[in-house]
């Protein structure tokens, strides 16, 4: 006998077909990528200090770094790893990519760039380095 109610049954949602769960690989190989670009990342932060010529190799690092930060950003986006992974790198990123700005710069104002390493490089006492920068940084000037 039935008293004219139905009974529902709850059932839980299923899985995302779409999108499913990352596996362990896949949440490796976004980690890997992760790391290699903040290796990338340290390196050309911590060589941005060469002088011309050797100042192309932070450059290069800073391109190389900038290709495997955003391949990281979206691997970490797709493999739902939480959202500080992602932001971190993100931050990361900006960083890298305004001192690979930066160095890109001084690789296109070559030779204002070698004629002021030059004159630091000969600055022996800081009223020499003041002259350097008063003569070869036009922004150090405004004060």
């Amino acid at each position: 006998m039935t008293d004219g109610t139905q009974h529902q049954t709850k059932t839980l949602p299923a899985p995302d077909s779409r999108h499913p769960a990352p596996s362990d690989e896949q949440k490796r190989n976004a980690f890997q990528y992760v790391v290699l670009f903040w290796l990338l990342m340290f390196a050309t932060l911590l060589s941005s200090n060469l002088v011309l010529p050797w100042k192309l190799i932070p450059l290069a690092l800073g391109i190389a770094a900038l290709v495997v930060g955003i391949i990281a950003v979206i691997k970490l986006a797709r493999r739902r790893m939480g959202p500080l992974m992602p932001i971190l790198v993100s931050l990361s990123l900006v960083i890298t990519a305004l001192t690979t700005l930066g160095l890109a710069g001084m690789t296109l104002l070559w030779d204002e760039t070698m004629t002021y390493e030059s004159c630091m490089r000969s600055a022996l006492t800081l009223d020499g380095v003041e002259a350097c920068e008063a003569e070869y940084l036009p922004f150090q000037q405004i004060r």
